[in-house]
């Protein structure tokens, strides 16, 4: 009979489908301000983060390779400050590729996303540092060096919106700021009217990029989320079926008033044994138990007595089923078989006994019984299974012999 906890089973399958309501209530919405209430929240979080680490870290890596690879701007354009800038370049991309590979394996890996936003807001922090240092004359050229860390933002972060927006808009407040506060060196006057038409076009390109990308960005991150959900709520679907069909099994292999296997489980294990021991050619015992003078019982403290009588002497019974194919079953009534598989005839002789005495023992009142205790009656039988003979003639074998024990006064045990 298969351990189960059906008191277990159920507490955690009201949890899957309190889960799975929460999630249907969550869908059915529709609309969501890409945050889950409470412990689902950090679940998803856990999720993206192992999903960015998988997929996404490689985008960064590739971005950083591309963020270095520019260097050759620094090169024709820096001038005199060219080393500078190539060197504080470099510096960007080692100390994010040790990031990378360190944040991983810490315990700040939760926080991937936060690190990888940290880092692309310094790598276009430092393109803004960088136009200070260039020459006047090339100045306005390495601008267009923001564009490519504003759209890898939007790529590298698209799972997250909010980090995609505090990183973009970061970064355009800094450029402003520096356009503000740096002087504007001095051009031809046709030059000089192109960057005063180009810098707030720039500035206005910047925010279309952000206002674009943010929809995108919650764009992907609600389908994301959305598809968490449902993979979730699957996933809990298939957790609650597969409860619901050991509830099932429970029920269907289960006596339910004495907690123990009920008649249809117990002919389905003694076919099994019976053909595993016809295999093996090893003995196949059972032992057949009828309570003594149950009906007397029953007549004189009633039914629910009755009933907590059969509930007791059955768990007592079932407690010495101890290894993997013995089963304590209830035949039907007041009768209970026990299986007892590999199990020679005076070893299950010894253990009906023990049974006997262990029922004796719990001392359960029966003022109509010359025991003045409840008591069993106990047939013993054993076989080594052949091919010309069933499981039917064994159980015959063992209803003898408990009619013996009941012929010879109750409260005995006679083995064949």
């Amino acid at each position: 009979m298969p351990n189960i906890s059906s008191q277990q089973d159920s507490d955690t399958l009201k949890r899957v489908e309190e889960q799975i309501n929460i999630l249907s209530g969550i869908l059915d919405r529709g609309r969501q301000h890409l945050r889950f209430p409470g412990r689902l929240e950090q679940r998803y979080l856990e999720f993206r983060n192992q999903r960015f680490l998988e997929i996404d870290q490689k985008i960064i890596i590739g971005g950083l390779l591309f963020y270095l690879g520019f260097s050759w701007s620094d090169f024709y354009l820096g001038g005199d400050n060219a080393n500078l800038i190539f060197i504080c370049r470099f510096l960007v991309t080692i100390t994010m590729f040790c990031l990378l590979w360190w944040v991983p394996r810490s315990r700040f890996a939760a926080h991937m996303v936060t690190v990888a936003a940290s880092g692309i807001f310094l790598a276009g922090l430092s393109v803004i540092f960088f136009i200070q240092l260039i020459p006047d004359a090339l100045k306005y050229a390495y601008h267009l060096g923001l564009v490519p860390i504003q759209v890898f933002a939007l790529v590298a972060l698209r799972l997250s919106y909010r980090a995609m927006l505090v990183v973009s808009v970061s970064l355009l407040v800094c450029y402003v700021v520096m356009l503000l506060f740096s002087d504007t060196p001095p051009l031809s006057p046709e030059l000089n009217s192109i960057v005063e038409i180009f810098m707030p076009l720039f500035v206005l390109f910047w925010l279309l990029l952000i206002g674009m990308g943010a929809y995108l960005a919650y764009a992907i991150e609600s389908s994301a989320r959305n598809d968490y959900m449902k993979n979730r709520l699957l996933a809990l679907e298939a957790e609650r079926l597969q409860y619901l069909t050991r509830r099932l099994h429970l029920l269907s292999t289960t006596d339910s008033l004495t907690g123990i296997a009920n008649r249809r489980y117990l002919e389905e294990c003694l076919a099994n044994e019976w053909r595993r021991c016809l295999r093996s050619q090893t003995p196949l015992s059972l032992v057949m138990v009828d309570i003594d003078n149950f009906k007397d019982y029953n007549d004189h403290y009633g039914h629910q007595q009755g009933d907590r009588c059969l509930h007791d002497i059955a768990q007592a019974m079932a407690s010495f089923c101890q290894r993997p194919g013995d089963l304590c079953a209830r035949y039907g009534g007041e009768e209970f078989i026990i299986i007892l598989p590999d199990t020679a005839p005076g070893e299950a002789a010894y253990m009906a006994e023990k049974i006997r005495e262990s029922i004796v023992a719990l001392a359960i009142p029966h003022e109509t019984s010359e025991h003045l205790v409840a008591t069993i009656s106990v047939g013993v039988a054993s076989m080594i299974p052949q091919a010309d003979s069933s499981s039917d003639d064994l159980l015959r074998s063992a209803d003898r012999m408990l009619y013996q024990a009941k012929e010879q006064g109750r409260n005995c045990v006679v083995a064949a």
